[in-house]
């Protein structure tokens, strides 16, 4: 979408004709040469760039590519101007956004255009360093012609770039507590279609005969066939706390906030747990309407939490009208609750799922430094809901949810192997 403006003189052209009209009238009238050499070169740039003003304008095709980047890539602006026979320069110009980082930091580049070209081109590169839309303000494209007589102006408009949250870097060494799927890469303990070796047994009808074991066979002259452990698929319940930011947010390159903390998270968490074949489902609480996803596999499906992720804002008016229950996930799921734990909803929503025989972990994203205001009353009622934040973990933990402070890979360790030794114990469930 573009405005577009007729060509009009600049500053220039109207200096250039006031200095040699001027110029020249004062030295034919006070009969002084040197004035009139002086003011002569303006007189005649000033005829010449009015001789030939530009008529045809020219026409601007503006886009961004690519619309959809992660943290901390680029994308890139480009405008390609058509019918440029007149024109001597090209300026863009791009206004100072939250979040993008220009190249050059002013955000104007200028290109020349070569005599005989039928377009011209320019570029400007935008770095965006925060999840979340960016909406790109009015790019301002100038045209210029000879002498730089006469400009043509026209503002691009109505572009935005989607940032989708980097994940941080995670990975979970032990296994995963059974479930019930058979589609992914966990190994199961029972036997099965899979990659896993489980021995060596004698043929039966329905047996595969890639299965066979042709050497074991040979030997013994009966049929034998390799058996293996069926691989299972997990379900991993995300629930995302967006009810508060507390701390400084610095984009990529900065300090992160709790929420920067929480959505690349639950960016890191839900991306391993699908590239190994599991199922993840995301449900984000505190926004204008709970955002959610149901559960699925695949690099698609990444892309979707990705971009609920990125779509979060908080809204902390409502805390009280949130509902916690075990909603739809089952009751073999893996449910892991990311949170600064600031309000209670969300320890009350693990105890909830806790309560209905899901296996919970709360993953503290609260930064270790937060800076208050430079006000006593404030600074002690901060400390006030440390004490009681203290307090609330404590309750939760004795209930059987762990409570465990993010920091990268292994995390989550000791909550999986915990959960994998006790996946084959009963579980008392409310019903």
């Amino acid at each position: 979408m573009s405005s577009a403006s007729q060509w009009r003189s600049s500053p220039a052209h109207f200096r250039a004709v006031a200095v040699g009209i001027a110029g020249v009238a004062a030295a034919l009238l006070f009969r002084v040469p040197a004035l009139l050499v002086m003011s002569t070169p303006f007189a005649v740039v000033a005829l010449w760039a009015t001789a030939t003003r530009p008529s045809d304008e020219p026409v601007l095709t503006g886009g961004i590519a690519p619309t959809t980047v992660r943290e901390g890539e680029a994308t890139t602006w480009t405008g390609v101007l058509s019918n440029v026979a007149h024109i001597d320069h090209v300026v863009a110009l791009a206004p100072a956004t939250a979040w993008i980082e220009m190249r050059p930091r002013s955000g104007v580049v200028a290109t020349a255009v070569r005599h005989g070209d039928a377009t011209a081109s320019i570029a400007i590169p935008m770095r965006s360093t925060h999840w979340g839309r960016r909406e790109i303000g009015r790019i301002n494209v100038v045209g210029v012609s000879s002498w730089g007589a006469f400009r043509w102006r026209q503002l691009d408009i109505g572009y935005g770039v989607m940032t989708l949250p980097l994940p941080e870097v995670f990975d979970a060494a032990p296994p995963m507590h059974r479930a019930n799927g058979l589609v992914g890469l966990t190994r199961s303990a029972q036997p099965g279609d899979g990659s896993e070796f489980a021995g060596i047994r004698p043929f039966q009808i329905g047996d595969r005969l890639r299965r066979i074991n042709w050497r074991r066979s040979l030997r013994s002259g009966e049929l034998y066939v390799t058996s293996t452990y069926a691989d299972q698929d997990n379900h991993v319940a995300l629930f995302v706390d967006a009810l508060a930011d507390v701390g400084t947010s610095g984009g990529i390159d900065g300090e992160a906030s709790s929420l920067d903390t929480t959505v690349r998270a639950a960016g890191a968490i839900a991306e391993h747990f699908l590239l190994r074949g599991d199922r993840v489902s995301l449900c984000v609480f505190g926004l204008f309407g709970d955002a959610s996803v149901p559960p699925a596999s695949g690099r698609g499906h990444l892309r979707r939490i990705l971009d609920v992720l990125a779509s979060i804002e908080t809204d902390a008016s409502r805390p009280r009208s949130l509902r916690v229950g075990k909603g739809a996930v089952p009751s073999d799921a893996l449910a892991i609750m990311l949170s600064p734990l600031i309000s209670s909803v969300a320890l009350d929503r693990a105890v909830s799922l806790a309560s209905h025989g899901l296996s919970v972990a709360v993953v503290d994203t609260l930064p270790e430094d937060v800076h208050v205001v430079d006000d006593p009353t404030a600074e002690l009622a901060w400390r006030i809901r440390l004490l009681e934040r203290r307090r609330e973990i404590r309750t939760v933990q004795q209930v059987g949810v762990p409570v465990i402070a993010w920091h990268g890979p292994g995390s989550l360790d000791p909550f999986l192997r915990e959960m994998a030794r006790r996946s084959s114990a009963p579980r008392v469930a409310r019903r």
